[in-house]
């Protein structure tokens, strides 16, 4: 069954879904990992972005779970230096069933 499906009949939350379905199309749109070349598995990916205090991002960049677990702290360092926030979609997580 379908995310939408499981939305409507109350198996999964609105926002869970949404979440699934952005990290899928942008999983369908990269194919490849842009920092490891690995071809991305939806539940094998995090979605990231850098979100300012008003709302604005630079968009959601996918990446291979692996690569963004050795790398995150860089992206923590780099929210506390310009007043952002990272907000990740995580495959691992979003994809538990």
């Amino acid at each position: 069954m379908n995310d939408i499906m499981r939305t409507l009949l109350g198996e999964l939350p609105a926002d869970t879904a949404a979440d699934r379905m952005t990290l899928k199309h942008l999983v369908t749109q990269q194919i490849t990992c842009p920092k490891t070349g690995v071809v991305l598995d939806v539940r094998q990916a995090v979605a990231f972005t850098l979100r300012a205090h008003n709302g604005a991002h630079a968009g959601y960049r996918a990446v291979d779970a692996a690569w963004w677990d050795t790398n995150r702290a860089t992206f923590d360092d780099l929210a506390a230096e310009t007043n952002t926030t990272v907000e990740t979609l995580d495959g691992r997580t979003l994809f538990t069933d």
